[in-house]
């Protein structure tokens, strides 16, 4: 994966509700200042497989499909925000 650390992602995914594709999560870390140097959609596809978030191809489409935590995504990002985790 890049150099974002999941949490960071995780967070964007989760305040994208499900609603944002993969180009409004990357433009989203950018904007929240974490270093990307090269797409993001590595790094999702990585946390997918890993069951933390899931993709969402159905319409209507932007760029790329729609991405929303999985409970096991969601337990992870509260269990690192209780723990103060990267």
């Amino acid at each position: 994966m890049n150099i974002i650390p999941t949490r960071s992602v995780l967070e964007a995914v989760r305040d994208g509700a499900g609603r944002w594709d993969t180009r409004s999560i990357d433009l989203e870390l950018g904007r929240r200042g974490a270093r990307i140097e090269t797409g993001i959609l590595a790094d999702l596809r990585q946390l997918a497989a890993q069951d933390l978030i899931q993709e969402d191809d159905t319409e209507p489409r932007g760029t790329g499909p729609r991405w929303r935590l999985t409970d096991l995504g969601a337990a992870w990002l509260d269990r690192a925000t209780s723990r103060g985790l990267v």
